[in-house]
């Protein structure tokens, strides 16, 4: 870390990443180190328009011992710093009105992504959103993009992981957070989140330790859509928070792309009415956003490919549960009474499947064989 993003990082946390306050004080001084030595010296002079609060947290952090255990945690925690100066801050994001001051992340932070498209969608997403997000995940990816999601439940999980389903992408996904780079949420999602850092980056504007409130999350939408050449919205009910970022986007300058549902759909209200509206371009496959971006591009059904798994790579219980799906559908309680295991174990193996693209999920918590996304082939 360089000396000015040690300063970038002291003024961060002093006004709680509030970009505004944070420009505010920077305008307000010939420069950064001249308002850092003010706040050593305790002199508030052109502090005093502050609040108590916000003086105490830049005078606290202006002392050397608390910067050094500060950035000590973050290495520890190998968790990177990007200012608006470093070289690795997002190109992309530097365009939009308000871009964060500084950037927490995980992973790997390519500031050139060459073709970032952004899916988004309901947490209470349907199994066909699933299936949507999942596929188109993975053949963006597959065709040259970066997938960047909120990596909340739902849609943005799903889109997730059909962009690590992608396995020879060198950056197949960013996730944006609305908490603190350290907080996962949600809990369940941890496998998730490893996988993103691995592979490509999680990032947020949030300090550490802050926790997933309700209000973080319009917040975090405008990156979202900040780093993105496009926002796909996959399904959003009426006020979502995805209907916010497809908002953020249309305000940056992005392109809106939009799958359509039946009229009867409630998960598919804001994406038929953006359509409508004209503010999104309906989406029927990838070739459809590919097109925007690439000459020569032919058509490509949204289900043209679907991985496949060795039966043997299965776990035993995953086995069992795939062995009973094959024959039809059935609901965790049938699944139970035909396997032999503890229902923890059947619950766990359910969930991994269906992140596996396995197996999905129907109303009602019936279980399927997802043979679109994934195929279970016998060893060669």
């Amino acid at each position: 870390m360089t000396e000015q993003e040690r300063l970038w990082l002291w003024l961060n946390y002093g006004t709680e990443h509030n970009v505004k306050l944070f420009n505010s004080i920077l305008n307000g001084f010939d420069s950064i180190e001249e308002a850092h030595e003010c706040a050593v010296k305790g002199e508030r002079g052109a502090f005093l328009e502050l609040s108590d609060g916000v003086w105490k947290r830049l005078t606290d952090a202006a002392d050397e011992r608390f910067m050094a255990r500060y950035t000590g945690w973050l290495s520890r925690h190998k968790i990177g710093v990007a200012t608006l100066l470093s070289e690795n801050y997002p190109a992309l994001l530097k365009e939009i009105s308000d871009p964060p001051s500084l950037l927490f992340y995980r992973g790997d932070l390519n500031p050139d992504v060459e073709f970032p498209i952004a899916i988004i969608g309901s947490r209470s997403c349907t199994s066909y959103g699933k299936d949507i997000a999942r596929q188109f995940g993975r053949q963006l990816v597959e065709k040259g993009a970066t997938v960047v999601t909120g990596l909340a439940a739902g849609i943005d999980s799903y889109a997730a992981c059909g962009a690590l389903d992608a396995t020879d992408a060198q950056m197949p996904v960013i996730g944006v957070l609305g908490c603190g780079i350290d907080v996962i949420y949600p809990n369940n999602n941890a496998y998730l989140y490893d996988g993103v850092a691995e592979r490509g980056a999680l990032i947020t504007e949030f300090l550490p330790k802050t926790q997933p409130l309700s209000y973080n999350f319009p917040i975090r939408n405008r990156l979202i859509s900040g780093l993105s050449l496009g926002v796909l919205v996959v399904e959003a009910g009426e006020r979502s928070g995805a209907s916010i970022t497809a908002g953020y986007a249309l305000e940056q300058g992005r392109d809106v792309f939009a799958v359509p549902g039946r009229i009867t759909d409630v998960m598919s209200a804001t994406t038929n009415r953006m359509i409508q509206r004209g503010e999104a371009k309906p989406v029927f496959a990838v070739s459809d956003i590919l097109c925007e971006y690439m000459e020569g591009i032919l058509e490509l059904p949204y289900n043209a490919t679907a991985q496949k798994i060795p039966f043997s790579s299965l776990t035993e219980i995953e086995k069992q549960i795939y062995s009973e799906l094959i024959k039809g559908e059935k609901n965790s309680d049938e699944l139970y009474d035909s396997i032999n295991c503890s229902i923890a174990d059947l619950h766990s193996a359910l969930t991994s499947m269906e992140f596996s693209g396995i197996i999905k999920q129907l109303p009602g918590k019936v279980f399927a064989c997802d043979t679109i996304r994934t195929k279970v082939v016998a060893d060669d």
